[in-house]
């Protein structure tokens, strides 16, 4: 899921690419630091908030080959067509960007742009961290047993329903962690003035986030038939997006 090199030759099948999802947080976590870090850097030497949250999030794109927004983008084109399974999947598949794709895509870019920035010039590290980590989540609860793939072709056909209960408890609880990272290093300084809450709703966000996940997930179902690779790579980003934001409120 990014293209740092891994595994060894050859296509992976459904088993190896199951256990891939499983660990998405911790390409939530390699993202985050990656983002987190080069924002920083630009903010040190003067790039100011805005551009500093750009670079962080362009670095992130660079390192995903921007697979997530281009699933963003088609997504919110086939969805925002009101049309039946089949036309809803080619225009998804379709490879251009409609008007629907575009104002989404500029949105979610913008309030990650500029939510990152504002993290990094309160300096803060673990809340846009645990952000990503959190939007690296949300795949797993929509690929649980029982979810069909959208198609039988594809990444989707991959690994849908491949994620065990286990597996969807365990990255949960990640979720809930995640989004209480939200709070940043805001976690000592609020526990020290009694106002505890913060670090618990953080991590009633994270639960909210990987619910809502799920919730997209089955309407997906209703849609189109099932997920694909678009519909998780959509959650990812409008997840990040939503992280974000949320740590931004949260500091």
């Amino acid at each position: 899921m990014t293209v740092l090199p891994m595994g060894g030759p050859g296509v992976p099948g459904r088993p190896e690419a199951g256990r891939a999802m499983t660990a998405m947080p911790v390409v939530g976590l390699v993202c985050g630091v990656v983002a987190t870090a080069v924002a920083h850097g630009a903010h040190a030497l003067g790039a100011g908030t805005v551009i500093s949250g750009l670079m962080g999030i362009a670095a992130v794109l660079a390192l995903t080959r921007g697979m997530h927004v281009d699933a963003l983008a088609d997504t919110a084109d086939g969805l925002g067509s009101y049309a039946g399974p089949d036309r809803a999947l080619e225009i998804m598949r379709s490879g251009s960007v409609g008007p629907m794709g575009a104002a989404v895509l500029v949105l979610v870019l913008l309030a990650e742009v500029a939510a990152l920035g504002a993290l990094v010039a309160s300096g803060a590290w673990l809340a846009p961290i645990a952000a990503f980590v959190l939007s690296r989540c949300l795949p797993v609860v929509q690929l649980r047993r029982g979810v069909p793939a959208a198609s039988a072709t594809g990444f989707g056909a991959m690994v849908a329903g491949s994620q065990s209960r286990a597996a969807v408890v365990a990255v949960g609880l990640i979720s809930a962690a995640a989004g209480a990272g939200l709070a940043g290093s805001g976690w000592t300084a609020t526990l020290s003035a009694g106002t505890w809450w913060t670090p618990v709703v953080g991590a009633a966000i994270g639960l909210a986030f990987y619910a809502a996940a799920a919730g997209f997930a089955r309407h997906a179902v209703r849609r189109l038939g099932g997920v694909n690779g678009d519909v998780l790579g959509a959650g990812i980003e409008a997840g990040a997006a939503a992280a974000l934001v949320a740590a931004v409120i949260l500091a």
